[in-house]
């Protein structure tokens, strides 16, 4: 099997350490894209990139320098997020407009982040290895109401949702396969912050296994705390 290479864009201490751990103890070069990296390039484990995903420049700088260092990517995982709430808890339209086009901006730099892997997921060096990009989702996309304080946040993962639908049907034939994965409680409903803080390893899990599925699954992957798919409707 050729050189696995994977990139996780807005790599922090929960979701995206435990997915880094898991890929590195799976034998992938990780590269870690964030905004304030403790240090740029190798730090003996991971490649660490400067990464703004609100910026097009930069994120096809950021895959840039690590295809140029570690080779092209195999793995992508979009981690990336954002929340900001109203102003004024009893007025919606207070939250900022700054916000919501930074959110936005959010969601649009998925689709930017997969169009530069794409070619990477084409390399001959990856004819053989999985082609997989995963975004860390949750449910406000499928909900017509998010409440004010999530708006944004639901926002940026409806643009997101929505392009990973389109391409996960758009690019089988080349078993290029696109996810969205959501944790979700024992009943199908948003995980509540205790139970979604103690999900990191459980997404990290999750992740392996889509990676390794032999062809593209259900999107929409939806799962529990324990790591099974949740047979949403």
């Amino acid at each position: 099997m050729s050189k696995l290479v994977a990139f996780i864009l807005g790599a922090g201490t929960h979701v995206g350490a435990a997915v880094a751990a898991k890929l590195h103890k799976n034998g992938y070069q990780v590269a870690l894209g964030s905004r304030n990296p403790k240090q740029e390039g190798s730090d003996g484990t991971y490649f660490n990139v400067k990464l703004d995903v609100q910026s097009r420049e930069s994120i096809e700088s950021a895959f840039d320098t690590v295809v140029k260092n570690l080779g092209p990517v195999n793995v992508v995982v979009y981690n990336a997020a954002s929340r900001v709430g109203p102003t004024d808890p009893n007025e919606f339209l207070s939250v900022p407009i700054e916000a919501y086009q930074d959110a936005a901006s959010i969601g649009v730099g998925g689709f930017i982040a997969a169009h530069k892997a794409l070619a990477s997921f084409r390399s001959e060096v990856h004819k053989e290895n999985p082609k997989v990009f995963i975004v860390t989702g949750n449910l406000l996309p499928f909900e017509q109401y998010n409440p004010p304080g999530f708006f944004t946040l639901g926002a940026q993962k409806a643009l997101l949702s929505r392009f990973v639908a389109t391409a996960s049907q758009s690019y089988q034939n080349e078993n290029i396969q696109f996810y969205y994965a959501t944790q979700s409680s024992e009943t199908g409903t948003h995980p509540g912050p205790e139970n979604f803080a103690k999900g990191a390893q459980a997404h990290a899990d999750v992740y392996w296994k889509l990676i390794n599925n032999k062809k593209q699954g259900d999107w929409n992957h939806q799962f529990t705390l324990d790591g099974k798919a949740y047979p949403h409707a």
